[in-house]
This record gives structure tokens, sequence and C-alpha cells, in this order.
């Protein structure tokens, strides 16, 4: 039954996260239920009864008289703290993630999306249809980038390299802090017209001289004459057919160029042999109700994805997060 109520965890924390309530909690300041549904527009016996249950679960911690402070874990929520995770929270009870995950039965009968089944368009369509759900799920893919960027950042030495193109890169979170680690390095950030157009400025992000934007569909084109490519959560959302389209593009660019050094990086996930609990294995789901095609692959689905790409695999690093570096080189 604590599985099946799953659902009741995660729409809670991510109602409260839509009203603001843990941006107003403070961890050593316990407020009242009363004081908090004020300060939201919220039913105060309402939102008492879920602070409740979560503060049970560790979220929050109870206090006499129905108050509540922030616990470490709790903090997630807040938007302005470094560990957030409030976009991903927003994100995950938007209806196209609802909807993933209502027609999931499909998805098991059939290998196609449950999204598309739900929706009749593909996924990242149905996604920036709403402009409010395409800016919850760049924040959460925002939160995923900072949650993974220190975990990263001893792997992110591109010492050798003159140029990086950060493809299908978002609002640059991850690429931002790749520049700031390799002071020599160019940047390209790579993406949709409609994302790229609501990413921050490479001067706001203190790389006006260093960063420039690009736009367009990677699935026609990627951007030319750069050394090293990176993609951070991109090949888990497609099937081998389309990932070896992008992947043929960048080996393309840099065989034109006689990059004989170039490198294409992914950050994903490397799904394990072992059966024990691993996220990939739930971030796994996600993709099957959401993309259909999408899925965490293994090392030697790596292997092989590169191999039929024009690449060799070089190595996979794993770091602290669950996400891994992997790095591939041109086949000649």
């Amino acid at each position: 039954m604590n599985l099946l109520w799953g659902k009741a965890v995660s729409t809670s924390l991510s109602a409260l996260a839509k009203l603001g309530v843990p941006d107003q909690m403070h961890p050593t300041e316990p407020r009242s239920a009363e004081a908090l549904a004020a300060a939201t527009h919220a039913h105060a016996p309402s939102l008492y009864r879920v602070l409740r249950m979560l503060a049970s679960l560790g979220v929050f911690a109870e206090h006499p008289g129905e108050r509540f402070t922030l616990t470490p874990l709790g903090q997630c929520l807040r938007a302005d703290s470094p560990t957030s995770l409030h976009g991903v929270a927003m994100m995950i009870t938007d209806t196209w993630q609802m909807q993933g995950y209502e027609f999931l039965d499909h998805a098991l009968r059939t290998g196609e999306s449950g999204l598309a089944a739900a929706t009749g368009i593909p996924t990242f369509e149905a996604i920036s249809r709403n402009p409010v759900h395409l800016e919850n799920f760049q924040a959460a893919m925002s939160n995923y980038s900072a949650m993974e960027g220190s975990a990263l950042a001893p792997l992110l030495n591109f010492s050798g390299f003159q140029r990086l193109a950060d493809v299908a890169g978002g609002h640059g979170s991850l690429l931002a802090q790749i520049l700031h680690q390799n002071p020599h390095l160019e940047g390209i950030l790579f993406d949709l017209p409609e994302v790229i157009a609501h990413a921050p400025t490479p001067a706001s992000l203190g790389l006006a001289q260093r960063l420039r934007f690009e736009s367009g569909n990677m699935f026609l084109q990627v951007p030319a004459a750069c050394d090293a490519y990176i993609l951070k959560h991109i090949i888990h959302d497609w099937d081998d057919a389309r990932c070896l389209t992008v992947l043929r593009l960048i080996r393309e660019q840099l065989a034109a160029h006689a990059l004989s050094h170039g490198r294409v990086f992914l950050v994903e996930m490397v799904m394990p042999s072992s059966p024990e609990p691993h996220p990939a294995k739930f971030l796994d789901i996600e993709m099957l109700a959401m993309t259909g095609g999408g899925k965490e692959r293994t090392e030697a689905e790596f292997a092989a994805l590169f191999e039929h790409a024009g690449f060799t695999l070089v190595g996979i690093q794993p770091s602290p997060s669950p996400a891994c570096l992997i790095e591939a080189r041109l086949a000649f």
C-alpha cells in the first residue's frame, strides 16, 4: 500500500511547490499552517493535512500548534535552494506528465509512448504547446544540471579542445559550468528556437565573449566547426534510429573539418546489470511513458550505438551522482 500511495506523495510535493509553500518556510522558525495558507492563498485545514503527511516522511518537521519547519530534505522544494528540485516538482504534475503515466498500460501493450496515445502528438510538441509547461520543463532540466553539476565537475576537463557545442542544451546550465571551468574554451548553445529565446544571455552568464547561441533542429543540423560536442540527457529521449541521425550529423561535422581528435560526450545514466534499485531503472519508465522509443542504455548498448554511427566508445567515467560522462571518438 505504501508503494501504491506513492502518488499522494509526489502530487502533494508538486502542489506545495506550485503554491510556493516551502518558499514561505524556514528551517528553524516554525510557521503555522494558518500563516502559510494566508501567505500562499491556500485553504488552511487542507494545507495542514498535506504538511502533516509529508512531515511523517521527513520533508518537514512538525511542532506543537500545527506549526512546521523545513528539514534539509524539504529545502529541496524551495526555488532558491542550492539543492533545489523546485522545477522538477512543478513539472511532475503538469498535464503532459500525468497523461503519459495514465496511458502506461498502452505503452506496455504496444511499446508506443503513453503520452502520444493520450495526446496524438509527439512528446516535445505536447510540452511546448503550453508556455507554462515548457517553462517548468526547462526549470526542471536546469535543476538536474545544477544537481549533477558539482558531481560532474571533476570530469569536465576540456583542455584539449577549442570549441564545444552543447546540442539540445536547454538554458545552458551545463555549458556555462564547463566554460567557467575551462577559460580557454568557446561554446555554442544549440536548441530549438523557442528554447533559445528564453535562455539567459551570454553576458548574464559572465560569458559574453566566449558563448554564442544557435537555434535549429538537431535531426537536421548541428553546429559546425566544433571539435567537441556534448549532449546531456538527450540520447535517452529517443530510439536508436533517431539517436543515430544526430550522432551521424556530428560525425559529418568532425570528419569534414578533419578533426581526428574530435569527441562526442554524453551525460547519461548507464543501466546496471545488477538487480539492485538504481535511478536509471526509474528514469527508464519515465522514458517508456513519455517517449516510447527512449530508454536508459547499458554500456554495451552505448557501444553499439556509437559503432553504428561511426564512433568508438572511449570510456565511461562515473560520478558521485547517477550520471556518467560517456566519451566517444571518430572510428577510422
